[in-house]
């Protein structure tokens, strides 16, 4: 189950498998969901409807001869469909592709998987968190350390998967972790050994800035969205540039040990029938940095984070990005006790 706040267990390699190389932590961005952002759902028509429906009904018909523990509802606090127990086999009635879990742990199967969420968007009715950005930098913070604390197994290194707003977040925590003196926070900062960027806006958004975007829709709506968080996307934004500021630094500080890609979006997003922007243009999605990886997704900025299958170019350049990480990083584990053990 993908919980809406704080970390979410996605895999745990099965005893036999390699030896854990690290973990790989997702992030989502403004008015995202730690399950939903990640999550492709096929096109909705009249004909896949009905198949689904007939599907379901027969599924309701013969639970009776199904033990309830059997099938359990995958993806948090909404009803995300039914699975099996397996969760990277979905059965009839849930084609969705929640690619963490269902793709990634395939492609990477030595590595331990989660999903991080935070509060900071408008759905229901209820106001928004007024977190800031460096106050849910401090939960993550705060919440890795926790996890970390669990077990021996778990001291290893970080790999972030992060989204929009997500990306700032990781910066400002690993930036938090770097300042800190006494605690078990400052281990997180050199124990990130990846950070790979889907659409962060390192420098804002452009023209249509984000804040001023998604301010006027939450301010339709009648609802009340984070300004302090909103406003701190804009470009020129004063947060941005100090997160930015530091963690450059930290990349200068840590050199190679921490990987860096970035993704850009390559499609616009669509305001309307005639009106369309790009969320977070080229020169944004970057930080610029020397030994910074660059690429594109062929999708808008929300639909660049949802992968239907492992042959989708979305996710093939991402895992082909990570995959070189993680063999490297079990490569230097294993060095490392080899070493230890001589």
């Amino acid at each position: 189950m993908v919980s809406r706040q704080g970390l979410s267990e996605l895999y745990v390699p099965l005893p036999g498998n390699p030896t854990t190389a690290l973990s790989i932590v997702f992030v989502h961005g403004l008015f995202g969901h730690p399950h939903d952002t990640w999550t492709w759902e096929p096109p909705h028509d009249t004909w896949t409807e009905e198949l689904l429906h007939r599907a379901k009904s027969l599924l309701r018909l013969e639970r009776h001869n199904v033990p309830s523990n059997s099938l359990k509802t995958v993806g948090g606090d909404d009803d995300h469909g039914i699975s099996s127990t397996d969760a990277g086999n979905t059965t009839v009635g849930n084609s969705s592709v929640f690619w963490p879990q269902d793709l990634l742990r395939v492609a990477i199967p030595d590595v331990r998987i989660y999903t991080w969420g935070y509060d900071a968007d408008i759905k229901g009715l209820s106001t928004s968190s007024q977190n800031t950005i460096h106050q849910h930098a401090r939960n993550l913070l705060s919440d890795l350390v926790d996890l970390r604390a669990e077990s021996k197994d778990l001291q290893k290194p970080l790999i972030f998967v992060v989204h929009s707003l997500g990306g700032i977040i990781v910066k400002a925590a690993i930036n938090l972790s770097r300042s800190t003196e006494g605690t078990k926070e400052k281990e997180i900062a050199p124990a990130t050994a990846g950070i790979c960027f889907l659409g962060t806006p390192h420098r804002g958004s452009l023209s249509a800035t984000i804040g001023k975007i998604l301010f006027q829709i939450t301010k339709a709506a009648g609802k009340s969205p984070n300004t302090k968080i909103l406003e701190g996307l804009e470009r020129n934004s004063e947060t941005l540039d100090m997160i930015g500021d530091v963690f450059n630094q930290t990349i200068i500080k840590y050199g190679l040990k921490m990987r860096i890609h970035s993704f850009r979006e390559e499609k616009r997003t669509k305001k309307s029938f005639i009106r369309s922007t790009m969320v977070v243009g080229a020169d944004s999605a970057k930080i610029g940095h020397g030994h910074e990886g660059i690429g594109s997704i062929p999708a808008d900025h929300s639909n660049m984070t949802k992968f239907q299958g492992a042959e989708d170019v979305g996710f093939k350049r991402v895992s082909a990005k990570l995959s070189p990480w993680v063999t490297q990083l079990r490569e230097e584990d294993e060095q490392q006790e080899d070493n230890d053990g001589a």
